[in-house]
Parts: structure tokens; sequence; C-alpha cells
């Protein structure tokens, strides 16, 4: 057990380090390592405990938590939980007023503008695999790309969007 731990502290910091853009940009990763190589939690066990932790209130991203506790129990689940929050905490804690007193810095603009394309290829890659574990038939499929045009294309507010995959789900229409 103390080795298990000891992985999941050392992998849950560094997802904490690299969740550049929060922590669902590190999902992929955490799937990739939680289910395909370590074999803690399943496919769908990985799905279900990422959205509990979306709809429940507390800090974005306690599924490492869940996912703790599956591999390793309590402790795994206090591991997990803060390895996750401490190590991006005491790095925001010194760089923010490093960051604040340059931010308008060239170096500061060139680092956001970096940024932001890798964080919007790591969210693209944890989407891809939600969608992978969730969209097993041609209407989930059409259901996901309805969605992501009309979440882009319009400003109707999210919830609605889940709503409205919820009443598809509850009525089978999307089996």
């Amino acid at each position: 057990m103390w080795v298990t731990l000891g992985d999941l502290l050392l992998h849950s910091a560094l997802w904490s380090l690299l969740a550049v853009g929060g922590m669902n940009a590190t999902l992929a990763d955490i799937q990739r390592y939680a289910v395909d190589t370590r074999h803690w939690v399943t496919d769908q066990q990985f799905v279900t405990f990422f959205s509990i932790t979306q709809a429940s209130p507390g800090p974005n991203g306690m599924a490492v938590a869940l996912i703790g506790f599956q591999a390793a129990g309590l402790a795994g689940a206090l591991v997990t939980t803060f390895a996750k929050i401490i190590p991006s905490a005491v790095v925001a804690y010194f760089v923010s007023d490093w960051i604040e007193r340059r931010n308008h810095s060239a170096l500061i603009t060139a680092i956001r503008r970096g940024l932001a394309p890798v964080t919007v290829g790591l969210l693209v890659c944890a989407a891809y695999v939600f969608v992978r574990q969730t969209d097993v038939n041609a209407g989930r499929i059409l259901l996901t790309i309805v969605t992501a045009v009309v979440a882009y294309r319009s400003r109707i507010n999210p919830i609605w969007l889940v709503v409205t995959g919820a009443v598809f789900g509850l009525t089978q229409l999307v089996k």
C-alpha cells in the first residue's frame, strides 16, 4: 500500500502543477494513468467520478480523491487531495506577486499567449477521453456534436444543454 500511496502522491502533485487552465486540462493524462496504466479504476468509473465531482460543490478536480480512495482507501483519498491542492497553491502564492509586478511586460504577455493553445489542446484531449467513453452509438455521437455546435455558436447557458442531454438520457432517446 505504501507504494500505491507514493505513486498517488507523485502523480497527483504532477497533475496539480500541470493543470494549466484548470484541472480539466490534465484529465486525459489522469485517465491514461489511473485507468490504462495502473488499473485503479475502470473507464466507466472514471467518467462517473468526474461527473460526480463536477456536479458537486467544491474545488474542481476532486475526482482524483475518488480515484485515490478506489486505489488505497481513505489514505489514498487524503494523499491525492492534498497532493492535488498544495503544489499548485504554493506555486500560485509565490509566483502571483512576481507576475503582478510584471503584468504588462513582454515576457508575461508571451507566456500567456503561449499557454493558451496548450490549454486548449489539453482540453481537447480531455474531451476526447470522455467522448470515447460515452459516445458508443449514433444517437450519443449526434447529441455530442449538436451540443458542441450549439455551445460554440450560441449564447445559450450550458446548463440548458446539460438538462437537454439528461432528458434525452431519461427518455432513452440516446440509449
